[in-house]
């Protein structure tokens, strides 16, 4: 199965749950679940990032496409898609589980083949799995919708050249809440099908800022403003002034 490369706009098909539910009728445990877990990938426990950072460096820059499957947000394999100018189709695909590349080869279920056009490169994806799976929660929120898996995509958007994470959220029972499309350079939400509903106006989600130090421009992707951390988990799960919620 070889998946048509995906642009803003694109037609998608979706079930939105129970749009007018109010923030007081969801159950707040499992989004509180997904966002831990979270919390763990952050700590290094299976992001697209930590996957990257496994690649040979040579590979890394030929970086091209990202898959995974049942995200949960974690997905137990990340499949990393990697424009090779020796392999017969120009594709290797890497493979990896448990903090390990568990496979390497030159055919993939993602892509029948690649061209140096499709290159996008490690260094260009800022946005993190976890900050997409953050969004996840918080649009099905609000809306009223639980999260069960994420599948998650990223590759180049053919009108701007820009790489973009295009996050297929599905509830507990397997049935598709929406697509989320968002910047892979600063998170920014492009996109949000299926979706009535946005988050609560200060409830966002910015990109992590890199890890070189440099605080200038190019150092770091941020959004203007954001809501200091204890605020937002007391907006989203009315956590206690005294025992604010722990954030990633």
């Amino acid at each position: 199965m070889v998946p048509h490369a995906f642009a803003i706009g694109a037609t998608d098909v979706w079930k939105c749950r129970a749009p007018g539910a109010t923030l007081r009728a969801v159950n707040l445990r499992p989004i509180l679940l997904f966002l831990l877990a979270s919390t763990a990938a952050v700590r290094g426990d299976g992001t697209a990032l930590d996957a990257l950072r496994l690649l040979p460096k040579d590979a890394a820059k030929r970086l091209a496409r990202i898959e995974a499957r049942e995200g949960a947000p974690v997905p137990e394999r990340w499949y990393l898609l990697v424009q090779d100018p020796d392999a017969a189709r120009g594709l290797r695909e890497f493979a990896v589980a448990g903090g390990r590349i568990a496979a390497n080869r030159t055919l993939s279920q993602f892509a029948n083949s690649l061209e140096p056009a499709d290159v996008v490169g490690a260094d260009s994806v800022k946005c993190d799995s976890d900050q997409v799976a953050r969004l996840a929660a918080l649009f099905a929120q609000a809306n009223g919708a639980r999260v069960g898996s994420i599948l998650y995509e990223l590759a180049k958007d053919p009108a701007t050249n820009a790489p973009l994470w295009r996050a297929t959220i599905l509830d507990p029972a397997g049935d598709q809440l929406g697509v989320l499309v968002i910047t892979a350079a600063k998170g920014a939400v492009v996109s949000h099908q299926g979706f009535e509903k946005e988050p609560a106006p200060g409830i966002s989600t910015p990109a992590k800022p890199a890890t070189s130090g440099s605080r200038g421009p190019a150092g770091r992707v941020a959004t203007p403003s954001p809501a200091p951390k204890p605020s937002l988990l007391r907006r989203i799960f009315g956590a206690s002034e005294g025992k604010p919620a722990k954030v990633p």
